[in-house]
């Protein structure tokens, strides 16, 4: 099952990764990239966790979309 890990100290806000994931995961709010839904997405989190959840169940697919589009290297994707 896979897990992001998002560094916010390299995070430069651009938002890139939130466009390149298919599943919707990632969001950007106050300037620094989040996981959307931490429950819907396998238990993901993020070194900040986000307080709001959406309604609908999207989840990650682990297709590293989001660590490979990352101009900063601030995301990783980890099994568990």
């Amino acid at each position: 099952m896979p897990k992001i890990q998002i560094d916010l100290e390299l995070c430069d806000g651009c938002g890139v990764c939130v466009a390149f994931c298919p599943a919707f995961v990632l969001e950007l709010r106050n300037g620094k990239v989040k996981v959307a839904n931490p429950e819907a997405c396998l238990g993901i989190r993020a070194k900040q966790l986000c307080s709001e959840c959406r309604e609908t169940a999207e989840t990650c697919l682990g297709c590293v979309a989001c660590v490979k589009s990352c101009p900063t290297a601030a995301i990783e994707i980890l099994e568990t």
